[in-house]
């Protein structure tokens, strides 16, 4: 008599590397020169990418996705104020000197203007009315 629910092992899983979008954008921020991190971030990135692409390595922890993540957030609107900058100098991204510095400075200078934008819907440059009075 033969058994219908005999188990068959699983062939064991093959590691893979990861090499998807994300990790083509990390390799992007550590190889851009213009896109500086501190040492110790930089180490931390770089040990990020190590542990992605090599499956012998154990997996990232929350703590360094996290980090990947708001690394390669901020370095995707670097690279959105780079091109707005070197399209307003008339030079391709790549021509253009735009470093971390400049890139927060631009960032505060977008934020005020959005700030002022704002304050400008809700109110008026006009001075305000006066109240009418009446002498007796």
């Amino acid at each position: 008599m033969t058994q219908m629910n005999t188990a068959v092992p699983s062939p064991s899983p093959t590691p893979h590397r990861v090499d998807d979008a994300r990790v083509q954008l990390l390799r992007s921020l550590l190889a851009d020169r213009d896109w500086s991190q501190a040492s110790t971030l930089r180490q931390r990135l770089l040990q990020a990418l190590m542990a992605l692409l090599d499956p012998a390595l154990p997996s990232l922890d929350e703590a360094a996705w996290l980090l990947v993540a708001d690394e390669t957030a901020r370095y995707l609107d670097f690279r959105r104020l780079r091109a707005i900058e070197a399209q307003l100098r008339g030079c391709a991204p790549g021509a253009l000197h735009f470093t971390r510095a400049d890139w927060e400075a631009a960032r505060t200078a977008e934020a005020a203007l959005a700030s002022h934008l704002r304050q400008v819907r809700s109110s008026s440059y006009a001075p305000e009315p006066t109240p009418m009075f009446r002498i007796h």
